[in-house]
């Protein structure tokens, strides 16, 4: 136990990285709480989802030629999925992690949908996935996230898949988002999308759940580290995606969290985007819908962070 704690701990110190706003990137996370489907092969080709407004072409034509012939290419919905993935689990993470992160997102949050496609890019290795993300994308090796990032100007999502990780749901939150809130602030787009990498679909709501983000923030009570929320909600990028991103994106995501068990998390996403030019934070949408101040909020999240007795295993 000691040492996969110790090991959690390297990996959510690498992932951390200073990034432009360009970019949103994935640390570390976990997959959704899902009851597993049973597959056939001829489902595959049932798979695509399209809509008439959309042009699903010309991404195909952008990139098709620049990947080995062994991805398989989906258009849904709002996106072209490439994947070297297996059938069975490039199916999976459209049927569900994107299938559900879309659901969830035009049922309980955005009015805006997006108006264009985005590329989604799943490579089975690293080394695959560095090559393509640093040739195509131009993203230096040293702020290159090890598991995904979403490509805000290109509309491109970048993915090493691994297993037990929920990188996709995670970039797909944050491309949903892109249109209906653009000037969203990043410590709440990555605690939304870090909410959703591991949830629970139930009735077209995703219900964010325990996860590894927590050990950042035990760590920070360990070493008597803890920054206040009303910090982490006023920090700048630089800040956000710095040295302590996993701590940033911890918090955050917890905070949401606890506002979603509240239920209130619906309407604070639209209260704060909707008042974003008057609350540039979100705090005072936060005290108005919870009527206690930030500090008071602060308490009660530290309180439920902590009511977390589960071993990492």
């Amino acid at each position: 136990m000691k040492n996969l704690y110790i090991y959690v701990l390297l990996l959510i110190f690498f992932s951390g990285c200073s990034i432009k706003n360009d970019v949103k990137l994935d640390t570390d996370v976990t997959p959704f709480a899902q009851e597993v489907k049973s597959y056939n092969p001829s489902d595959f080709d049932a798979l695509e989802e399209v809509y008439e407004n959309l042009n699903y072409d010309d991404v195909v034509s952008e990139y098709a030629s620049k990947l080995p012939g062994d991805f398989k290419v989906v258009r849904f919905r709002y996106f072209v999925v490439f994947s070297n993935l297996d059938e069975k689990t490039t199916y999976d993470l459209i049927d569900m992690d994107i299938r559900n992160t879309v659901d969830a997102m035009l049922t309980n949050y955005i009015d805006v949908k997006p108006d264009e496609v985005t590329a989604v890019f799943l490579f089975k290795d690293k080394e695959s996935y560095r090559d393509f993300s640093i040739n195509e994308f131009a993203i230096e090796e040293d702020d290159l996230s090890p598991y995904g990032f979403f490509k805000i100007s290109r509309k491109a999502i970048v993915v090493r898949y691994v297993n037990w990780k929920g990188s996709t749901s995670h970039e797909v939150t944050h491309a949903m988002i892109q249109n209906d809130f653009p000037e969203i602030p990043s410590w709440f787009n990555e605690g939304f999308a870090s909410m959703h990498e591991k949830a629970i679909y139930n009735n077209g709501k995703l219900t964010g759940s325990f996860s590894w983000r927590i050990l950042a923030l035990r760590r920070a009570f360990n070493e008597n580290t803890y920054v206040p929320l009303k910090q982490t909600m006023s920090t700048n990028d630089t800040e956000l995606y710095g040295k302590r991103s996993s701590y940033y994106y911890a918090q955050s995501c917890y905070a949401l969290m606890l506002l979603h068990e509240k239920g209130l998390f619906e309407e604070f996403y639209k209260s704060f985007r909707d008042n974003y030019s008057k609350d540039r934070t979100g705090i005072k949408q936060l005290e108005k819908l919870t009527g206690m101040t930030v500090d008071k909020f602060d308490e009660e999240l530290v309180e439920y962070i902590k009511s977390f007795k589960q071993e990492m295993n």
